[in-house]
């Protein structure tokens, strides 16, 4: 995917999420829960395969072994989910706008408009690394961006870039720039 520009629009900064494998503050309760959640439902499944659970509805011999591929997932596969989505995602900052395009399955592209951003937010790490945030935090701002769908809740982000300080100072005088000249 290439972003495309509006006349006199030029990009000013582009990038990438960190590559690779990454915990969250989020893994903190999910990792635990999911070993806990895989734990007690391959107890049930093997015990209910070597007999020691007494009548034993045929259906749970189908619904466990879902609920296994669930836990896996929570447990690992999530991991290689984030880092597959963030090796197709790409940031840019242009003079007008945030684009964000990506997609797991099929390419996807978010744009957000500097000027009528309400809100430009930023999250730092030590290592000098960080989140630039377009928009306001909702409830489900703690959810992890590997969970199925949590793009959709979740407010545009430059998600865990290089010198976020630095860009999101750019993305702020870009977007008091912006306003100045609608004034």
């Amino acid at each position: 995917m290439t972003v495309e520009l509006a006349p006199g629009e030029r990009i000013i900064w582009q990038g990438q999420p960190t590559q690779g494998f990454r915990l969250s503050p989020q893994d903190a309760f999910a990792v635990p829960f999911a070993a806990f959640w895989l734990f007690m439902v391959s107890m049930m499944f093997l015990l209910a395969f070597t007999g020691e659970m007494k009548e034993v509805d045929p259906l749970a011999y189908v619904i466990m072994p879902v609920f296994m591929l669930i836990g896996l997932y929570m447990l690992i596969g999530r991991f290689f989910v984030d880092r597959l989505a963030r090796r197709r995602v790409q940031y840019y900052l242009t003079t007008e706008r945030a684009v964000i395009e990506g997609g797991l399955v099929r390419p996807n592209r978010r744009s957000i408009s500097l000027a009528a951003a309400p809100e430009i937010r930023f999250r730092g790490r030590r290592n000098g690394r960080g989140t630039v945030q377009f928009g306001s935090t909702n409830m489900f701002g703690m959810m992890p961006l590997s969970w199925p769908g949590a793009s959709q809740f979740l407010p545009p982000a430059f998600d865990d870039i290089e010198d976020a300080e630095r860009i999101y100072s750019l993305a702020l005088a870009t977007q008091r720039g912006l306003q100045r000249k609608a004034t």
